[in-house]
C-alpha cells in the first residue's frame, strides 16, 4: 500500500528516471576509473592519471 502513496504517475516517472541517471552516471564513473587503473602502464603516477583521464569526455 506504499506505492499508492506516492506522487502521481507523471512526475513519479520523472524522479524514477532522475534516479536512474544518477546511478547510471555514478556507476559508470566508477566502472571507467578502475578500468582506466587497470590498463595504465606500472607506477602509481601512471595509474592516477589513467584513472583520471579515463573519465574525461
Amino acid at each position: 500500500m506504499e506505492e499508492y502513496a506516492r506522487e502521481p504517475c507523471p512526475w513519479r516517472i520523472v524522479d524514477d528516471c532522475g534516479g536512474a541517471f544518477t546511478m547510471g552516471t555514478i556507476g559508470g564513473g566508477i566502472f571507467q576509473a578502475i578500468k582506466g587503473f587497470r590498463n595504465s602502464p606500472v607506477g602509481v603516477n601512471h595509474r592516477l592519471r589513467g584513472m583520471a583521464n579515463s573519465n574525461e569526455a
